[in-house]
């Protein structure tokens, strides 16, 4: 009976080492990948992590609405794998407004860390995507917690509007500030 239970036990802790690493390995790429989306670049290592800890991961399949024009605004998104469009509804359901074709490293949604507005347009999956979700409330736990990381997001976020603001107004903006179109 002991040999029995010391294999039982030894499966358990086999399995829990191997979920361990694979959540491990996973949060390595995830961190990695993170450090190069314009919003996360100054982050140091730490705050990566941190910040990684607190954002889900949900595959969608082509032609899936992430969320609808109107909709509440509840998380910011960013693209791991694939492609989404984001589009106005014009009356002609066949033929909606395309604003733009968003692939991996980009971001929508963002605007939901500054305010809960409802969503300005629609987005949806044109090619099978793996989306990291930053829910409002994770980030605003994150900035109770750590202040200094919500910071430097922030600060990132608010370049990127002075650069679309800029843009607006046909005044250059620094290069090196990321082409992401704000849906809210």
């Amino acid at each position: 009976m002991k040999s029995k239970n010391n294999h039982f036990l030894l499966k358990k802790i086999w399995r829990y080492l191997s979920l361990t690493f694979l959540r491990e390995d996973s949060l390595r790429g995830k961190i990695a990948f993170l450090k190069k989306v314009f919003l996360f670049q100054d982050l140091t290592h730490k705050a990566l992590l941190l910040l990684a800890s607190r954002m889900m991961e949900k595959n969608y399949a082509e032609g899936e609405l992430v969320f609808r024009e109107g909709d509440a605004g509840r998380a910011c998104f960013i693209i791991a794998e694939g492609k989404v469009e984001i589009f106005r509804e014009n009356g002609d359901p066949t033929s909606p407004d395309i604003l733009v074709d968003l692939g991996p490293g980009e971001f929508f949604g963002e605007m939901v860390l500054l305010d809960e507005l409802p969503r300005s347009a629609s987005v949806r999956v044109v090619e099978p995507a793996r989306l990291y979700i930053l829910y409002k409330t994770h980030f605003d736990a994150l900035m109770a917690e750590s202040p200094r990381v919500a910071s430097h997001i922030l600060h990132s976020l608010a370049r990127l509007l002075s650069a679309r603001l800029r843009r607006e107004n046909d005044t250059p903006a620094p290069k090196n500030i990321s082409n992401n179109l704000e849906v809210s």
